[in-house]
């Protein structure tokens, strides 16, 4: 059902809201949608390991797609540490109101020193400038955003391999984007020279 506002025209009739109307109903009628000619994204590799290890009927399978502390039982395990900030944070007295803009002061302070050090001249000479982003793929996308608009024409250098949606983040957002040496498969370790060659 739906409650329409009633506008009439000089003659008495409804105007545009039953055009809207008779517009809404012929889509739901014949099915067509708007968002028919969306295409999907590719699904993305990490969460196709998951999808497959959840499909694997083994009892010997261990799940080594997601960066992610599980229980005995498989499930999310919470740190301990993590359950006292919370309670902390209740016991504060601290609430869900929404954040500023560029997020919550005292973690974008405390992510800066611990990234560069509290005593580093940066920080000092308050050169670093901080903004909390939802989770990576979040993060990223406003890092990517900013370059577009701010540094047109820059290229992202990202690590090889990288997570698979990273890639896109950047291309979606307009920014080039190639790739530098990181991982060596025949040391299963960092490969450091590779890494320094392809930066410079």
């Amino acid at each position: 059902s739906f409650d329409l506002p009633m506008h009439y025209n000089s003659g008495g009739k409804l105007a545009a809201v039953a055009r809207s109307f008779n517009r809404a109903s012929m889509v739901i009628a014949s099915g067509v949608s708007r968002f028919n000619e969306v295409s999907l994204a590719p699904p993305d590799p990490i969460l196709g390991v998951s999808e497959a290890f959840k499909a694997d009927t083994s009892d010997l399978k261990l799940n080594l797609g997601v960066g992610a502390y599980r229980t005995e039982d498989l499930q999310p395990y919470v740190l301990n540490v993590v359950k006292k900030a919370e309670n902390l944070m209740l016991e504060r007295g601290e609430n869900k109101e929404y954040l500023p803009i560029e997020g919550l002061a005292a973690f974008n302070k405390a992510t800066a020193e611990l990234l560069f050090g509290a005593d580093n001249d940066v920080i000092q000479q308050q050169r670093v400038a901080t903004v909390q982003g939802l989770s990576g793929t979040g993060s990223l996308r406003l890092g990517a955003v900013f370059i577009q608009r701010y540094f047109p024409g820059s290229t992202v250098l990202l690590s090889s391999p990288t997570w698979g949606n990273h890639k896109n983040i950047f291309s979606d957002a307009g920014v080039p984007w190639s790739e530098y040496r990181y991982y060596d498969p025949e040391t299963v370790g960092l490969d450091f020279d590779g890494m320094i060659s392809d930066i410079k």
